[in-house]
């Protein structure tokens, strides 16, 4: 595969992902009138909905950004090939960072959430503490949990454009 061809697949898989990152965060707009929240529960979620939204406006201009400079790119160039390989490698480790502060607002409101409607994991803990005493299972409950989070935010950016990367990288020799 040709430079200039995994430039437009990089681009194409970039639009996709801008494309369905706005669309997912216009969607969660109207989150709770869909579930039918308390005005109390909208009012906390638009605040976490906000912060994520500014965090999301934020990544996704930058991301932006480099689908636009990436268009000036000549890709017969080595020095501009070079320049997109490493440009990508530190948008995706933006991308990475995204989803993690992402995750851990929503998982912020998904903990406010379980108060406001009285959700408690007592009798999941019950249940586990014959295995593992104490409050020890909370924070190994904890830690699995932002545990898999962090997979699969790690997984899911690395694998849309790991071909890519690769393709590129045995172009370019590195």
């Amino acid at each position: 595969m040709n430079t200039l061809n995994i430039i437009r697949s990089v681009k194409s898989k970039m639009k996709i992902e801008f494309l369905a990152q706005v669309l997912g965060m216009l969607l969660l707009a109207f989150l709770p009138t869909y579930f039918g929240f308390t005005k109390q529960l909208a009012l906390v979620y638009y605040f976490f909905y906000t912060i994520m939204l500014i965090f999301a406006i934020y990544y996704l201009c930058k991301f932006y950004s480099f689908y636009k400079k990436a268009e000036n790119i000549n890709s017969e160039n080595i020095q501009d090939a070079n320049w997109f390989y490493h440009e990508l490698r530190i948008e995706l480790a933006h991308y990475k960072s995204f989803h993690y502060i992402t995750t851990f607002i929503a998982s912020g409101f998904g903990i406010v959430y379980c108060y406001f409607n009285k959700i408690t994991l007592i009798s999941l803990i019950n249940k586990i503490e014959i295995l593992i005493p104490s409050q020890i299972n909370l924070i190994i409950m904890s830690l699995t949990t932002v545990f898999i989070l962090f997979v699969l935010a790690e997984s899911a950016v690395s694998w849309s454009f790991r071909k890519e990367l690769k393709d590129l990288k045995s172009i370019l020799g590195l």
